[in-house]
């Protein structure tokens, strides 16, 4: 299943595109791949390191697939396989960070940085913890509320904003932005 967009069209927005039989009983896994699947690359890429965001997209919609009979019937499905994406793409970076280290260890010269980043912020948010992480991405990649981040993460909103505030503090202290007060 390839979905390489056209040259020249608009690019597709996450979960846009679903025709009106993608609701209920009807849902296509086909359908669902398509709409749901670059948004995934996009999440995978703020989360895991260089070169694997397209392989963690595709895990995570193999997850999805091999369970496709129970998920299509939950009313949020797309949160299902983003907070899949998002655990995966973080355990891949966690694994190359831990190879990195043990390579070092080794003594061996790196001849390639293996944790080069996509973009420095993305780095930088690679480097929060990994519920923060995620909260920021799922935030910013798919512009999703507080309420909806936690439904996908299965998590409170409390908890979603808790999350948010120290990784923009995290960020803006490592970045050296002024810190503004929350009210």
């Amino acid at each position: 299943m390839t979905n390489a967009p056209r040259v020249g069209a608009r690019p597709q927005k996450p979960g846009e595109g679903l025709s009106p039989a993608f609701t209920g009983q009807g849902r296509s896994f086909e359908d669902f791949y398509r709409a749901e699947l670059p948004g995934l690359v996009v999440l995978a890429r703020a989360l895991a390191p260089p070169g694997l965001a397209e392989d963690v997209a595709q895990e995570a919609m193999m997850v999805a697939y091999r369970r496709w009979s129970t998920i299509r019937e939950l009313q949020h499905p797309e949160a299902y396989v983003r907070r899949t994406c998002a655990n995966l793409a973080v355990s891949q970076f966690r694994r190359r960070l831990a190879e990195a280290r043990a390579f070092r260890r080794s003594g061996a010269p790196q001849i390639v940085d293996q944790l080069g980043g996509t973009g420095e912020f993305w780095q930088l948010v690679r480097s929060l913890p990994r519920r923060q992480a995620q909260v920021v991405a799922l935030h910013y990649v798919f512009d999703l509320s507080v309420a909806d981040v936690a439904r996908t993460l299965q998590v409170s909103q409390g908890s979603v904003k808790v999350h948010l505030s120290r990784a923009r503090q995290s960020l803006a202290r490592t970045i050296g932005l002024p810190m503004e007060v929350e009210s």
